[in-house]
Order: structure tokens, then sequence, then C-alpha cells
């Protein structure tokens, strides 16, 4: 996988078309850590990894702002104008990858997917704190 400048994207030799864009926090260490092993597993090139903190405000999805993007994990089907959000988001990325897709179906296990939101909302307040420590961090240092 390797970072193209001119796109600010992930991207690396494809075999086929992506058919998601995935937009994550590339700032975040455990994010980049997902990013980087899906990557890897992503050998058909059927995601397209998009970080949110490399594009400028012109280059945000039109129907989003950046603290929305930050605010919870999306995936956008390319092509269209769907997107799936926090756990739909990881569902929809496991369905395009080999091994994981076959476990896709247990993101709506109605028991479950309540166990997978409730860790996935204390990832993200743990982000949240990560992510306004970092902030604060560069603010004292500039």
């Amino acid at each position: 996988m390797e970072f193209d400048e001119t796109t600010e994207r992930f991207s690396r030799p494809r075999t086929g078309d992506p058919v998601i864009e995935v937009f994550h926090d590339g700032d975040c260490p455990v994010c980049r850590l997902e990013v980087g092993y899906y990557g890897r597993l992503d050998r058909a090139g059927r995601i397209d990894w998009v970080d949110i903190t490399a594009l400028s405000d012109a280059q945000l999805p039109a129907d989003k702002s950046r603290a929305d993007l930050l605010g919870r994990f999306h995936v956008r089907e390319i092509g269209g104008d769907r997107w799936h959000v926090g756990v739909d988001a990881f569902a929809r990325i496991w369905r395009e990858l080999p091994y994981w897709r076959h476990f896709a179906f247990l993101f709506f296990v109605p028991g479950l997917r309540g166990l997978v939101e409730l860790g996935y909302r204390g990832f993200l307040r743990w982000q949240r704190w990560h992510r306004a420590r970092r902030q604060q961090r560069h603010g004292q240092t500039a």
C-alpha cells in the first residue's frame, strides 16, 4: 500500500475497481493499525481508503463535514450516495474482505449488535479524548 500525494489517499495496485470508500481518522493510532490490516487483506482493491485528516475542506464529500466524518466511522458506496455509519460501516467493510466476509452477518445479530455498538461508543469516547489531547499538545508546541 502506498500514499499518493496528489489524491492524498492510500492506494495499491488494483486488480479491480473499488466499490466503497472508507473515511478514516489518519491521526488515530488505532484507526491507522486497523486500516493497515484491512488494507493488506484487500488484495482485490475493492476499498478506497481516505484519510479525513489529509483532505482539504474542498475535498470533503459535499454532504458531510469534517466533524461528521471524524465523529463516527463512515463508508460510502462508490457510484452512489449511500452511506454506512458506525457499526454498519464495519459490517460493510467486512463484506468486501476475504475471510471476514463470512462473519459480517454477526453485526446484525440483535444481542451481539448491541454489544458491538456499546464497545464502539466506548472507543469513540477514548478517540475524542485522545484527539483533544493531540490537539492540545500541538497547540502548546506550535
